[in-house]
C-alpha cells in the first residue's frame, strides 16, 4: 500500500520538487516539464532562489489531527523557514509510513493516507529572477502539503490468553488455592480485557503492570518468556497471548538490623506485619519501613530483600536504619483565632533512661492558654501495641473571660494499625471553672476508663481530597469531691468527616459531630468531660467553646452537643499551586439534651491553602445568633 500511495504522490512532486521521483512509478516522458529536462546553452542561469513559504494542513477526525500535528517530522520542520525544496519533498515522502505508524499505535491498522501537495507558484521561467533581481519584489512561492486520514474502524482485543511457568505453574498444577486466587486476581486485572480498543501504549503499560503485580505477590524474579500480539486489520481484532515465568515463590526468613547504636533492634522487629516463613509481598514490605519511619527515632530507613534463587523459602530482609539523635528540643511561636497568640517549648528524649521508653515534654504559654504536658511512650511491643503514662496540666481562658482549669493523669495501651487506632486508657482528672469574678461555677474530679477508636481511610493523611475520617470514644467512670452531688457516669462522643472531589474541580468537605454524657442530673462531672461548640473546627462564627450552658453568666460544658458542616472548594484563578476559594455553613449547639438545643447557624467563605505542614485555612464567617462577624484561621486537620 505504500507503494501505490508514493505512486499517487509522484505526480505533484515530479512538477512541484522539479526532479524526476525514485518511487516505483512510471512517468512518460512527457509527464516532465520542460523544467525538469537538462538546462540547455541558451538558458537563463538560475542566480536566485524565491524565498519557499509552507504549510501543512491535517484533515483527520480529532485528536488524531492532534496526534499527527505533534510528531510528523514534517510538523516539527515547519517553523524552520530554512528548508530548501529537496528537503520539503523528503520530508513530504515519509509521511505515509510515519503516519501510519502513529495511526498503528492507536488501534487504526486498516487506515488510509492520502497527500496532496499544492504549489501556488510553478517554478518556470517567468518566476526565476538574477542575482541583480530583488527577490522580495519577485514574491514568494506559497506551498500547501494536506494530509488526509480515513481511520476506519479501530482494532478490538478479541482474546486474551495467559500461559504461565515456574514455581507459580507448579503451585497451580498442584491446586494451591492461594497460586490460583494470584492468577484470577492478575486475569481479572488485565488491563486491556477482551472489547477494548487495541492501543500500542495500552499494550505496553498493561504488561507493565501485569509483571509488577506478579513481582509485588510472592515472585519478584518474575519475567516475561514471551508476548505477542496477533492483528487482523482485514477483521479489525487483536489476539493476545503472554507467557509469564514466574521464577521461584518466595518466602520471609530472617530479619537483619545494620546501622543501630542506642536503640533497641526490638522496636524494628516488633512492627512486622508478617511471620517469617510467610509468603513474600512487596506491599508488606513497604508497610513495614513506613511504620518504621514514622516511630521517630530514625533519619532514615530502608528495607530491601537479600533475594537469592537458590533458597527462596527464607529470603533474609535488611534494614538499614540512622538514627536520630538521642535527644532534641524544639521552640515554637504561634497564633490562632481559638486561642490567641503562643509561644512553645518542646522536648523529647528518644530513649529515656534506657528503657526503650521515649519522653515526650510540651510546654505551651500564651495570652488564653497556658499548658504542660509529659508523655511517656514505650517503644513497639509484640503485636504492635505500645504503651502509655501521661500526665497534664492546663489553664484555658474563655471568651466571657472564665478561666476552665485541669489536671489529668493517664495509664493506657495503644494498638496502631494501617488505617485504625485504637487507644485503651485509664484516667484521673480534675476540672473547675471560675467567673472572671473568681467565682467557682463547675469543679468535679472523676476516675474514668475510655476506649477510642480513628479510623482513616483517605488518600492522604496530611491533605485528604477523598475518603473518610472518623473518631469514636466511649467512656465510663464515677466522679468524686465534686461541687454538687458525685456518681457514676457514661459518655459517648462520635465525628465523622467526609472528602469527595466533585466534577469541574470543586471538592466537597461534610462534618457531623454528636456527643452524650449520661449521669443523673445532680451528678457533677469534669467539664472537659462535657461538650461545648463554636469555633475553629466546630460552628464558625461564634466564639471557641461559646456555645453551652450558661450557669451563673459563664458558660460551662453541656452534656448533650451536635454540629454539622458543608464546604464546598474551587481552585482560584491565580499562580499558587493548592490554593483555593470556599464557601461553608455551620450549624449546632450544645446544651443539657438534645430537645434543649437551639440551633445556632453560620455561615462564610474562606480561603484554602494546601500547604507542607497541612491545610490552611482563613475563613470570615457570620453567626446568626450573634449576629456578628468572626475570623477563624487553623493549620492541619482535626478529628
Amino acid at each position: 500500500m505504500a507503494g501505490c500511495l508514493v505512486g499517487a504522490l509522484a505526480g505533484p512532486l515530479v512538477a512541484w520538487a522539479q526532479v524526476v521521483p525514485t518511487a516505483p512509478v512510471a512517468a512518460s516522458p512527457a509527464a516532465v516539464p520542460p523544467s525538469a529536462a537538462a538546462p540547455s546553452a541558451a538558458a537563463p542561469p538560475r542566480a536566485a532562489r524565491l524565498p519557499l513559504n509552507w504549510r501543512l494542513v491535517v484533515d483527520a477526525p480529532s485528536p488524531l489531527d492532534s496526534l499527527l500535528e505533534a510528531n510528523l517530522d514534517l510538523a516539527r520542520f515547519q517553523q524552520d523557514a530554512n528548508v530548501s525544496r529537496g528537503e520539503l519533498r523528503r520530508l513530504v515522502a515519509a509521511v505515509p509510513e510515519q503516519a501510519r505508524s502513529l495511526l498503528d499505535a492507536e488501534g487504526y491498522f486498516a487506515a488510509q493516507v492520502r497527500i496532496r501537495v499544492q504549489d501556488d507558484v510553478a517554478d518556470s521561467d517567468a518566476a526565476r529572477v538574477t542575482v541583480a533581481e530583488d527577490a522580495s519584489v519577485a514574491g514568494r512561492q506559497d506551498v500547501t502539503v494536506t494530509v488526509t486520514v480515513e481511520p476506519g474502524p479501530r482494532t478490538e482485543v478479541s482474546r486474551v490468553q495467559f500461559v504461565f511457568e515456574g514455581g507459580l505453574d507448579q503451585r497451580l498444577s498442584d491446586g494451591d488455592a492461594v497460586a490460583q486466587a494470584l492468577a484470577d486476581q492478575l486475569a481479572a486485572k488485565w488491563a486491556l480485557p477482551e472489547g477494548e480498543v487495541f492501543r500500542q501504549a495500552d499494550w505496553s503499560s498493561a504488561k507493565s503492570d501485569t509483571l509488577a503485580r506478579l513481582r509485588a505477590d510472592t515472585y519478584p524474579l518474575a519475567s516475561w518468556s514471551g508476548t505477542s500480539a496477533t492483528v487482523d486489520a482485514t477483521a479489525h481484532t487483536a489476539s493476545l497471548f503472554l507467557v509469564a515465568d514466574s521464577g521461584p515463590a518466595f518466602a520471609f526468613g530472617p530479619i537483619q538490623v545494620e546501622g543501630l547504636k542506642r536503640q533497641p533492634a526490638s522496636a524494628i522487629v516488633n512492627l512486622t506485619p508478617f511471620k517469617q516463613g510467610g509468603p513474600y509481598r512487596e506491599r508488606q514490605v513497604l508497610d513495614w519501613q513506613e511504620r518504621i519511619q514514622k516511630l521517630g527515632l530514625f533519619d532514615s530507613v530502608f528495607v530491601s530483600p537479600a533475594l537469592d534463587a537458590s533458597h527462596p523459602e527464607a529470603t533474609p530482609l535488611v534494614v538499614q536504619v540512622r538514627e536520630l539523635p538521642l535527644q532534641s528540643a524544639t521552640a515554637g511561636i504561634g497564633i490562632s483565632s481559638d486561642n490567641g497568640p503562643r509561644l512553645s517549648l518542646e522536648h523529647l528524649h528518644r530513649n529515656a533512661f534506657g528503657l526503650d521508653w521515649q519522653a515526650k515534654t510540651k510546654v505551651q504559654l500564651g495570652a488564653r492558654l497556658q499548658d504542660v504536658q509529659l508523655d511517656f511512650t514505650s517503644h513497639p511491643w509484640e503485636g504492635r501495641k505500645r504503651g502509655l503514662v501521661s500526665a497534664q496540666t492546663t489553664g484555658l481562658t474563655d471568651s466571657d473571660n472564665a478561666v476552665t482549669r485541669s489536671q489529668r493523669a493517664r495509664v493506657g495501651l495503644l494498638r496502631e494499625g494501617e488505617r485504625l487506632e485504637r487507644a485503651d486508657y485509664v484516667e484521673l482528672q480534675h476540672a473547675s471553672v471560675r467567673s472572671a469574678t473568681d467565682v467557682l461555677v463547675s469543679n468535679a474530679t472523676a476516675l474514668s476508663a475510655t476506649t477510642q477508636w480513628i479510623f482513616r481511610d483517605v488518600d492522604n493523611r496530611l491533605l485528604p481530597t477523598r475518603g473518610t475520617a472518623s473518631m469514636a470514644q466511649l467512656t465510663f467512670g464515677r466522679t468524686y469531691s465534686a461541687l454538687d452531688e458525685h456518681g457514676f457516669f457514661g459518655r459517648a462522643h462520635t465525628r465523622l468527616t467526609g472528602y469527595l472531589p466533585l466534577p469541574l474541580a470543586w471538592q466537597l468537605t461534610a462534618r457531623g459531630e454528636v456527643g452524650q454524657v449520661l449521669a443523673n442530673g445532680s451528678v457533677s462531672v469534669p467539664d472537659t468531660l462535657l461538650f461545648r461548640a463554636g469555633g475553629d473546627d466546630s460552628v464558625r462564627g461564634y466564639a471557641y467553646r461559646s456555645l453551652g450552658v450558661e450557669i451563673a453568666g459563664v458558660t460551662t460544658g453541656a452534656r448533650s452537643v451536635a454540629t454539622a458542616s458543608l464546604e464546598l472548594a474551587h481552585a482560584l484563578p491565580v499562580r499558587v499551586p493548592g490554593l483555593q476559594g470556599a464557601i461553608f455553613a455551620d450549624v449546632g449547639d450544645a446544651a443539657d439534651r438534645f430537645s434543649k438545643m437551639s440551633a445556632k447557624r453560620g455561615y462564610g467563605v474562606g480561603v484554602r491553602w494546601r500547604s507542607p505542614v497541612g491545610p490552611f485555612r482563613l475563613d470570615v464567617a457570620y453567626g446568626e445568633a450573634v449576629q456578628q462577624w468572626r475570623l477563624h484561621f487553623s493549620v492541619g486537620v482535626s478529628l
